[in-house]
């Protein structure tokens, strides 16, 4: 279990984050292979590596970890490139967290394979920006110079649109 350094900003807010990771607590280990492994360099975005499973049960961990780089108003980079299932309490976790994290003025990028790129593209993540690497992750979360013009193009959001035929 992974513990946070940071107060929640209030009781009710602890209560609800607590009751939402004892899915995890009462999991089997064997059965739910998932770690998170946080790292905070100085002056950079906090990381978050992903491994394993990202499903119902383990997202409220991932969604407690990113409320806090909100409370800490900084930028942060989720690897998921080590995760072998995305699920769509994990994705919801990430479309939550865009938002709040920009109001912050901080960024949020997810290092992910190509599929579950394309999958984020698809469904319209625009306040979340994915990355091939964890290194390209990074740079752009950090505020590399690939922001200073505008962000760069990404190839999941230039899908190939299929032929529609017209019925009539």
């Amino acid at each position: 279990m992974t513990y946070l350094r940071s107060v929640i900003e209030s009781p009710q807010r602890l209560r609800l984050s607590l009751s939402e990771t004892a899915g995890w607590d009462r999991a089997d280990s064997d059965h739910c292979p998932f770690t998170l492994k946080i790292d905070e360099p100085t002056g950079g975005p906090i990381v978050l590596r992903l491994s394993g499973d990202a499903d119902a049960v383990t997202a409220p961990i991932l969604t407690a970890c990113l409320d806090e780089v909100v409370l800490h108003g900084r930028s942060a980079v989720v690897d998921l490139l080590g995760t072998s299932f995305v699920g769509s309490a994990a994705l919801s976790a990430l479309a939550e967290a865009g938002p709040r994290i920009r109001e912050q003025r901080g960024h949020l990028t997810v290092a992910a394979p190509h599929p579950l790129r394309r999958i984020i593209a698809r469904v319209g993540m625009d306040t979340v920006r994915t990355f091939d690497s964890l290194a390209h992750a990074f740079t752009a979360a950090h505020g590399g110079p690939q922001l200073a013009g505008g962000p760069p193009p990404d190839p999941t959001t230039d899908l190939p649109s299929t032929p529609r035929r017209q019925t009539r």
